[in-house]
């Protein structure tokens, strides 16, 4: 009885230390071995243009960082390996225009030189509240740049919405995992 019962009470934390691996190999793969910084700046080597979302997400267990970049021609949508950097999948559209939406775009495109840069964003961000940036997007309506960024700390998270030419910060929430069930 005594065998049997050291047999079972073996398999048992056999399983458990076998299952608390996997757990913790698969927590490994979701983290990426490229930072945010490192990943923006291998972007920048490969495509002509300027960053207008960056967001870490997580798909099948494994990080992946979901890119776009614009030019004056081009408009593309990226997924990157968050460990290797390797370019998951592109989509790449290009931006034809009529002679009205050429005008246009000529004074979007001059509204954007007047903007203050993602890093500068961030930083008016991370002042207001410490911790690690998850996504940064530029969003345009009606001529209006609005950075909407968002920072996780442990369980907290909060997102911001910046003006992209004051810097004014036009919106802030901060929650934790608790509030957002």
């Amino acid at each position: 009885m005594k065998k049997k019962l050291g047999i079972i009470i073996g398999t048992i934390a056999g399983a458990a230390i076998l299952g608390t691996g996997v757990y913790y190999s698969n927590a490994d793969e979701t983290t990426p071995k490229l930072d945010g910084d490192k990943m923006k700046s291998m972007v920048q080597e490969q495509y002509d243009g300027q960053i207008t979302e960056f967001e870490l997400e997580t798909d099948r267990n494994k990080a992946v960082y979901e890119v776009e970049v614009i030019n004056k021609d081009t408009e593309y949508d990226l997924e990157l390996d968050g460990n290797s950097g390797e370019v998951l999948k592109e989509n790449k559209k290009e931006i034809n225009q009529t002679k009205n939406e050429n005008n246009e775009k000529g004074q979007i495109d001059a509204a954007k030189e007047e903007l203050i840069s993602m890093e500068e964003a961030k930083n008016i961000a991370k002042k207001q509240f410490d911790g690690k940036v998850e996504s940064v997007e530029l969003d345009e309506d009606d001529n209006q740049f609005v950075y909407e960024i968002e920072l996780r700390n442990g369980k907290k998270e909060a997102e911001f919405e910046i003006h992209a030419k004051s810097g004014k910060i036009l919106k802030q929430e901060i929650e934790t995992e608790d509030d957002q069930d």
